[in-house]
């Protein structure tokens, strides 16, 4: 016969198990419910920052989930209003999902399902977006972002004027990152910017269309710090009065056998036109000499690449033959070693 402490101390050896499961449930459910409304609030703080910068975010239809485990936002039908660029624009997708970890309700990663379109306020759309995977993350946006990433598989833009859809780029691959440096807390706005792209095919008539294009930069881009949107010259004008930089670590492009790399730096003059100096590597540089001077004359060609081959210094690409040679921008006049190649003109 089992007495009654024995009793009552086999109930509480059931009981406790559940007790403890039942404590970790509502404490996870209020570290969810406080995560989800941190979050919530992050985002809402950064769309008002938004407009008020003359972005405007907008959904067709928001819905918060996620619960036990993570905190999901579904916008459908998402669209984007630019004020402030000249004219004002629009763009709109299909779907965008944002998930955030209940640890770490200040990260974001978003994905977005296509097709996106780009029109002018009040006009129908006149550029068309798709892909077939669209991936964003966001870190830190609680108060100045520090980083952005943007992937993309199987994009391709299309111009859709006079009712009908006309290819005009597309990429296999495509990343983009985007960080602030730690010199930014020191009053000095410097941003990380590093691009890649796989298998890019450009429109007929520019240089390097026809066959597809690998390309890599990684470059530290110094003196903005306003990230509202403006007219492209008076972002460029206020970027040059701040002695803006935008040095180039490494930049690779390969298309087919063509291979150029270059480093270097460039800003802009008083003046308004490219200012700076880059020194550049070419393997295979008849070839692309030929691509990006195929509309003029073929003595222009064959000069330049006569010149290269006997100015240039040896050097190597992967092991394969290649010329190095120097490219100067000084207030737009462009020269590549003692060749000039023309003035650029002013970029406002």
């Amino acid at each position: 016969m089992i007495g009654p402490i024995a009793a009552q101390r086999r109930q509480w050896l059931v009981l406790m198990p559940l007790a403890a499961l039942a404590t970790i449930v509502v404490a996870w459910t209020v570290a969810w419910y406080l995560a989800a409304r941190q979050a919530d609030s992050i985002i809402t703080a950064w769309i008002e920052r938004e407009a008020r910068a003359g972005r405007i975010y907008t959904c067709g239809a928001r819905q918060a989930g996620g619960f036990p485990f993570r905190i999901e936002i579904r916008c459908t039908d998402p669209a984007v209003e630019l004020t402030a660029t000249d004219p004002p624009l629009v763009l709109k997708a299909k779907e965008l999902v944002g998930v955030a970890q209940i640890y770490e309700p200040t990260v974001i990663v978003a994905e977005i399902a296509g097709p996106l379109s780009i029109a002018e306020s009040g006009q129908s759309a006149a550029w068309r977006a798709d892909w077939r995977l669209a991936q964003a993350s966001l870190r830190g946006i609680a108060r100045i972002p520090q980083r952005l990433s943007v992937v993309l598989d199987d994009v391709r833009l299309e111009q859709t004027g006079a009712g009908a859809a006309e290819p005009w780029a597309a990429a296999s691959h495509l990343e983009f990152h985007l960080k602030h440096d730690p010199e930014q807390e020191r009053g000095q706005p410097v941003l990380d910017v590093a691009i890649q792209v796989g298998g890019a095919t450009l429109p007929n008539g520019l240089p390097l269309s026809g066959k597809p294009l690998d390309g890599e930069v990684s470059a530290i881009l110094r003196g903005i710090s306003d990230f509202r949107p403006k007219p492209m010259p008076v972002r460029l004008k206020e970027w040059q009065a701040a002695g803006g930089r935008l040095q180039v670590s490494k930049l690779r492009l390969q298309q087919g056998d063509a291979v150029a790399v270059a480093a270097g730096e460039i800003g802009l003059s008083a003046a308004g036109r490219p200012d700076g100096a880059f020194d550049i590597t070419i393997s295979g540089f008849d070839r692309l000499v030929q691509d990006l001077l195929g509309g003029r004359p073929g003595g222009v060609r064959l000069g330049l690449i006569a010149g290269i081959s006997l100015l240039g210094k040896p050097a190597e690409i992967d092991g394969k033959r290649a010329v190095a040679m120097a490219l100067r921008l000084n207030d737009g006049a462009m020269s590549l070693g003692p060749i000039p190649l023309g003035k650029l003109a002013p970029l406002y």
